[in-house]
């Protein structure tokens, strides 16, 4: 009885386990049919800079010029490509302010026309084109440099992203009315068609936390202040440190000294054999100064200065002095 018990129990475990894993593969079909489905069919091309785009069905090919800022559009024939025609973007010869001019940054084709994205350091802007070079549309330019895009087609929205020295922008436009009918709201940036986020600067946060700055002083001068009382109790405990390591040399100075001192009696010089008195002295020295003068000979106070003649010598002439005028 027990044994068919267990019996039933393991089958009825076998059972659950089975359908568990029947149930999860099938779960895991259907999430990734969705995302084949969703990759495939959602997103025309990757949100990354473009410079080629070509037509399936035509087989056209639309390239950014970069030196000469336009837009080929190349048609396919029997021997190959060919340019049909092309699109300025912008002027740039002549020009000084490159920061000002705009440039194609990517390209790629929606449903028969031609979209590309132009930008420049604080502004970029959408272009429409048709298969034939001429414009359809010319969206309004929105502050923000941007160099890349992609579209959404089952949510008809197009993606435009960029950076920015703070961070980065990212703008999503409304193309439910078509790209001939692309209309952004420059003005109001709560507008569906147009929404822009960019990473704020730590200046704009602290201001926002901090609107007066009474933060940002007291931890300006905390820290400036802090910073002075650790260097004076450095410098303070440094100048402890040599004033004692003065002390202990002269300390141990003066005990060399204290120990090297003669601590035997004194004698009396004045009993002593050895010992030479001042007159003593001075008798000798007198002895030895008349001894000198006595050994000394006494000489004659006779001149012995000759006269000598010299020969006449033109160097030493005063008439080589005169003024030669007023020798003539």
């Amino acid at each position: 009885m027990k044994k068919n018990i267990m019996n039933i129990f393991i089958a009825l475990a076998m059972v659950l386990i089975g359908y568990v894993s029947y149930a999860q593969d099938n779960s895991d079909k259907e999430v990734m049919a969705c995302c084949d489905k969703t990759e495939s069919n959602a997103f025309e091309d990757p949100l990354i800079p473009q410079t080629f785009a070509v037509d399936s069905k035509t087989q056209a090919m639309v390239v950014i010029d970069t030196p000469e800022n336009t837009i080929a559009i190349m048609s396919r024939t029997t021997s190959g490509y060919e340019m049909s025609s092309t699109f300025l973007i912008d002027v740039v010869k002549g020009r000084h302010d490159i920061h000002f001019i705009y440039k194609p940054k990517s390209i790629a084709l929606y449903d028969n026309n031609i979209v590309f994205l132009a930008s420049n350091r604080d502004s970029s802007y959408i272009g429409v084109l048709n298969m034939q070079g001429e414009v359809v549309k010319m969206t309004n330019k929105f502050a923000g440099a941007a160099s890349a895009f992609s579209y959404d087609k089952i949510h008809k929205r197009l993606y435009v992203a960029g950076l920015n020295p703070s961070g980065f922008n990212v703008f999503d436009i409304d193309v439910s009315k078509g790209f001939a009918n692309i209309n952004i709201d420059t003005v109001s940036t709560d507008n569906a068609a147009y929404k822009i986020y960019s990473i704020p600067r730590k200046a704009d946060e602290i201001k926002q936390h901090d609107p007066y700055g009474l933060g940002l002083t007291m931890i300006a001068m905390g820290t400036v202040f802090a910073a002075l009382i650790i260097i004076s109790i450095i410098l303070m405990g440094f100048a402890k440190g040599l004033m004692l390591s003065q002390q202990r040399k002269k300390n141990k100075s003066t005990a060399t000294a204290e120990t090297s001192v003669d601590t035997t009696p004194t004698k009396d010089l004045s009993t002593d054999k050895k010992y030479i008195s001042g007159d003593e002295f001075a008798a000798i020295a007198a002895a030895i100064y008349m001894y000198n003068e006595e050994l000394h000979d006494e000489e004659n106070t006779v001149l012995t200065i000759t006269e000598v003649n010299r020969r006449y010598s033109p160097w030493s002439s005063k008439m080589h002095n005169m003024n030669v005028y007023r020798r003539r």
